[in-house]
């Protein structure tokens, strides 16, 4: 695992006791991923591999919403692997892994899913490939991950404030849906998330381990910060956040 991969890791890690608090947007797309899930045909007791489990928004929507799965719930932070597993579902286990290098069987599951951790991943189109080598002929590949619209006003602000702007080179749908491959589709939403100011967003992004930048990412000077939380606050101090997700389905053939 590399240095860059062990600090995220070692920081969603140290927020597992945090996160439920703060990750609103994830609570979101965990419930719509789950409900995408639950229209496939899949069979009874399914078998699923989940891949960034974090606490386990997607790994109870799941256990709720499918007839008796079978979960097998990874993720790369201990931390997050023991929230998850205290919640205590029925028919669910737990694994820390990284889903990116994913150490599970081929052609095991019906379903091999992961909600907004994909963009975490160095390498995403050999990652979907490696999960899909998971997939049973005839099960499912189902993620959520974020798209290249994604903290469109923050880029802004950084314009406004004269800082370039780092851009993480998140897909568009088509990307996606050429990284998944054949028979593939990709649907996108674009919630906005509201935060008290500028320094509460970054609190949230702290409060979930997602505070890693990348790793030929630059940090902010101390006034560079003060500029861009000045441009990206509203009159009355809000700052509001789009996250542009797309939702990707791949069923392996026979």
């Amino acid at each position: 695992m590399s240095s860059w991969k062990q600090r995220v890791a070692a920081r969603f890690d140290a927020a597992a006791g945090t996160y439920d608090a703060a990750a609103r947007v994830q609570r979101l797309v965990a419930e719509d991923l789950a409900v995408r899930i639950s229209a496939l045909p899949l069979p009874s007791q399914a078998r699923v591999l989940e891949v960034g489990c974090g606490t386990g928004f997607l790994t109870q929507s799941l256990a709720d919403r499918l007839p008796e799965p079978r979960i097998l719930a990874t993720d790369i932070a201990p931390g997050m692997v023991e929230a998850c597993a205290a919640r205590r579902l029925p028919g669910v286990s737990t694994h820390v892994m990284d889903g990116e290098h994913p150490d599970a069987p081929a052609e095991r599951f019906d379903l091999v899913c992961t909600s907004l951790a994909a963009q975490w991943f160095t390498d995403l189109e050999g990652a979907l490939d490696r999960l899909f080598a998971c997939v049973r002929p005839g099960g499912w590949l189902a993620l959520a991950t974020l798209g290249c619209d994604t903290f469109r006003e923050w880029h802004d602000a950084c314009r406004g404030a004269g800082v370039s702007p780092y851009q993480r080179p998140y897909p568009d749908a088509d990307d996606l849906a050429d990284m998944l491959g054949s028979g593939a589709t990709v649907e996108e939403m674009a919630p906005v998330i509201a935060s008290p100011s500028g320094h509460g967003f970054l609190r949230d992004l702290k409060s979930i381990g997602a505070h890693t930048r990348a790793a030929d990412q630059a940090p902010l000077s101390a006034g560079e910060l003060r500029r861009v939380l000045r441009h990206l606050e509203q009159a009355d101090g809000q700052v509001y956040t789009t996250y542009h997700v797309l939702f990707g389905m791949r069923q392996k053939g026979l």
